[in-house]
C-alpha cells in the first residue's frame, strides 16, 4: 500500500512545496519515494513495498513508449492473468510488480477496458502526456481513497484529504454546511463530496478525466456495474458449494506478497472463514486475535477454540483500556480527514500491534454487507409494510400498536418514506436537526439512499445490501484505511473482491422471509471447518466503553475542545443548542454519546490542522 500526490496545472507549486505535501502521506509508504515532473504536471509517490521489494518497483512509472506516467496505490490480484491474456513478455518487464503490468496494459486497451480488466483494491492516476489528460480511477468497492481538488489553474489529486486542502490553492477554505451536517450525523464524508467546496472524492468504480488544456473535467464515467441477477436460492446447498469455489480462489490470489502475510481472526464468522481458507493455501499462515480485559467484549476465548479446530497458528494479544486511551492522540493524528466512528481508536491500536509481525493482513470486512449480516436488516423488513400506509394513518396507528407492546420504531410516523427512515436509523445524532436546523443533507446523499422498485421483502433486502455497500461500508473502509495506513500496514479485503461481489448478486435472499439466520451462506461454509456450537455463540463484538470514557477520562478534554475553543464552522450551527447538547449529556439528560464523539473528533481534527 502506498500514498501519492499529483498536480496538473498552468501554475505548478515549487518542487519543495510539493514534496512537503507528499510527505503528509509518508506513513502510507515509508520504503521508497519517487518524483516526476514536466511543465504541466508533477507526480510524487511514497511506496510501501509489497511485491518486488527492489528499486525496480519504484513509482512514478512510465509506460514502455513513454506516452503515459502512472502512479498507483493498492494491489491488483489478477495481474498475472492480465499479463498472460495480453502476451506481456517477462523480458519486457523492468520489475515483477503489479504496477509494471498496468504500465503495459494502458498502451494496449482503451481506458475503460483498462479499468474493467482490474480486480483488486486501487487508486490510480494516469497522465496521458500526448493528449494532456489526467485520468483518476478508483476501485469498484471504494477500498482505497482518492481525493481531488479543482481550482482556477488546474487540479490536485492524492491519497489523502489533507494533501488537497493543505495545498496553497485552498488557503481560503469554504465549508459546505450540508456535508458538515452529514459528517455530524454519519461520522464520515460520503463520496463524492467532502466538507470543502471544490474538493471531492473519486467515487467507487469511477473514472474522472481532467483536461489540462481546457482546465476542466472532461468526463466522469462508471466502469463497474452493480448487476443484480438473483438465481441461487440462499438456503440451497448449491449456493454454498459455488461460493466456496469462488472464495477459495479469491483468498489464494490475495495471499501473494513478498512480505509477511497474516489474517485477522475474531470470534465471529467472517474473519475465521477467511482464515480457514487461507490455511488451505498456506499451511504456515498465522491468525492474529485481539483480546480485551472486558468479558462482555472479549472474543479471544471463542477465537482460540475456532483456531484450534481450523488448526491454524494463532497469535493472541491482550490489550486493556489504559493502553487504548494512551494512544488517543496518536490515533487522532492519523485522521487526515474528519472521521467520527469511535471504533477507529481500537482499530489504530490493533493495526499498530499487527504491524509488528506482518506487513499485509487479510480482514473479514464486507461480509456483513454482502451476505445480510446486520440485525438491522430484519428490523427494516419488519417495518417495511408501515410505509405502504399514508403518513397520517401511521401517526394514528403506531401509538395504538405500541399500547399492545409492539416494538414499533418512532420513525414510522416521522418520515414520509422508507428510505428517509433508513437514513434516520444510520444517523447517530438525535439532536442534529436542532443543531443545524436550516441545513439539509446533500442531493447526492439522498440519491444513495433512494429505494427503487416494488416494496416487497426480497426487493427491500437487495436494496438494503446495495445501500450498505454504498454508504455504511464506506465508513468502515475509511476507518480501516486511515488507521492501518497510519501504521504502514496493508489490509486486504477478500469479501470485496470483484468475483465475490458478483457472486453475491446472484443470490436470492431469504433472510427475514423464510429464515432469520444472518449470513446463512457464510455460516454453512464455516461449518465445514468449525463446529456449529462455536459458530452459533452470541456475537460479543469488539468495542470500547466510549460512553463511560466520555463522561470520565475524556470529559475535561471534550468540554475544552467543544465549548472552550472556537467551534470550527460555528457560523452554520446553533451555538446555544451546542451548549445544551453537551450540558444535557453530562447531566444525564441526553445519552447520545455518538453525537458527542462526532463533535469531539471534529474539533480534534480541526485543531490538528490549525483550523481552530
Amino acid at each position: 500500500m502506498c500514498g501519492f500526490l499529483g498536480e496538473a496545472s498552468r501554475d505548478l507549486i515549487s518542487k519543495e512545496s510539493f514534496l512537503q505535501l507528499l510527505n503528509l502521506s509518508i506513513k502510507r509508504g515509508p520504503d521508497q519515494q519517487g518524483y516526476w515532473n514536466d511543465k504541466n504536471c508533477q507526480l510524487g509517490f511514497n511506496r510501501l513495498s509489497i511485491i518486488d521489494l527492489s528499486e525496480n518497483g519504484k513509482q512514478p512509472l512510465s509506460s514502455p513508449s513513454g506516452k503515459f506516467i502512472i502512479i498507483f496505490n493498492g494491489e491488483i490480484y489478477n495481474y498475472k492473468e492480465i499479463q498472460k491474456k495480453y502476451n506481456i513478455a517477462d523480458e519486457d518487464l523492468r520489475s515483477s510488480s503489479d504496477s509494471e503490468i498496468l504500465a503495459h496494459l494502458i498502451e494496449r486497451v482503451t481506458l475503460e477496458e483498462f479499468a474493467n480488466e482490474l480486480n483488486g483494491m486501487f487508486a490510480i492516476s494516469i497522465y496521458d502526456i500526448q493528449n494532456s489528460l489526467v485520468h483518476l480511477i478508483r476501485d469498484f468497492a471504494g477500498i482505497k481513497p482518492l481525493f481531488y481538488g479543482i481550482h482556477n489553474h488546474g487540479i490536485i489529486f492524492g491519497s489523502q484529504f489533507d494533501q488537497i486542502f493543505c495545498h496553497p490553492q485552498f488557503s481560503n477554505k469554504e465549508l459546505r454546511p450540508e456535508i458538515m451536517k452529514e459528517y455530524f450525523g454519519l461520522g464520515y464524508m460520503q463520496p463524492p463530496n467532502t466538507i470543502f467546496k471544490n474538493i471531492f472524492q473519486v467515487e467507487p468504480s469511477q473514472i474522472v478525466t481532467w483536461s489540462i488544456e481546457q482546465a476542466k473535467i472532461e468526463s466522469k464515467t462508471k466502469y463497474f456495474s452493480w448487476n443484480v441477477n438473483p438465481k441461487l436460492d440462499e438456503t440451497s446447498k448449491e449456493v454454498v458449494e459455488q461460493f466456496e469455489s469462488v472464495f477459495s480462489k479469491v483468498i489464494k490470489n490475495q495471499l501473494h506478497a513478498d512480505v509477511p502475510v497474516a489474517t485477522f481472526f475474531s470470534g465471529g464468522i467472517d474473519s475465521p472463514l477467511v482464515a480457514a481458507l487461507c490455511k488451505q493455501h498456506n499451511n504456515d499462515i498465522q491468525a492474529y486475535t485481539i483480546g480485551v480485559d472486558d468479558e462482555n467484549h472479549n472474543e479471544s476465548e471463542a477465537a482460540q477454540k475456532m483456531a484450534a479446530q481450523i488448526k491454524i497458528k494463532q497469535v493472541i494479544e491482550t490489550i486493556d483500556e489504559t493502553e487504548i486511551l494512551n494512544c488517543l492522540e496518536l490515533h487522532f493524528k492519523g485522521l487526515c480527514e474528519p472521521f467520527g466512528d469511535y471504533s477507529s481508536l481500537p482499530t489504530y491500536l490493533i493495526t499498530k500491534k499487527a504491524k509488528e509481525f506482518a506487513t499485509v493482513m487479510l480482514s473479514g470486512d464486507g461480509g456483513d454487507e454482502l451476505f445480510w449480516g446486520y440485525p438491522r436488516f430484519l428490523k427494516s423488513l419488519e417495518h417495511l409494510y408501515w410505509f405502504k400506509w399514508p403518513l397520517f394513518l401511521r401517526k394514528i396507528a403506531a401509538p395504538i400498536f405500541r399500547k399492545f407492546k409492539r416494538n414499533i420504531s418512532v420513525g414510522v410516523e416521522l418520515f414520509d418514506n422508507f428510505e428517509d427512515w433508513i437514513i434516520y436509523k444510520q444517523t447517530h445524532f438525535t439532536k442534529l436537526d436542532k443543531l443545524m436546523s436550516s441545513t439539509r443533507f446533500s442531493a447526492e446523499m439522498y440519491e444513495v439512499y433512494k429505494f427503487k422498485g416494488p416494496a416487497n421483502k426480497q426487493n427491500a433486502l437487495l436494496y438494503l445490501k446495495k445501500n450498505e455497500f454504498d454508504a455504511h461500508m464506506q465508513r468502515t473502509l475509511r476507518k480501516v484505511d486511515l488507521m492501518s495506513m497510519a501504521n504502514s500496514l496493508e489490509v486486504r479485503v477478500p469479501f470485496l473482491d470483484k468475483e465475490v461481489i458478483e457472486f453475491s448478486n446472484t443470490i436470492i435472499p431469504k433472510y427475514g422471509i423464510t429464515h432469520t439466520t444472518a449470513k446463512l451462506v457464510l455460516r454453512k461454509l464455516l461449518n465445514k471447518f468449525v463446529s456449529k456450537e462455536l459458530i452459533d455463540l452470541p456475537k460479543k463484538g469488539f468495542s470500547i466503553p466510549i460512553d463511560v470514557w466520555l463522561k470520565n477520562e475524556l470529559k475535561e478534554d471534550v468540554i475544552h475542545c467543544i465549548l472552550n475553543k472556537p467551534f470550527y464552522g460555528s457560523e452554520f450551527i446553533d451555538q446555544g443548542v451546542l451548549k445544551e447538547i453537551v450540558s444535557d449529556f453530562y447531566n444525564d439528560k441526553f445519552v447520545d454519546y455518538w453525537g458527542i464523539w462526532h463533535l469531539y473528533s471534529w474539533q480534534k481534527w480541526a485543531a490538528n490542522y490549525g483550523l481552530v
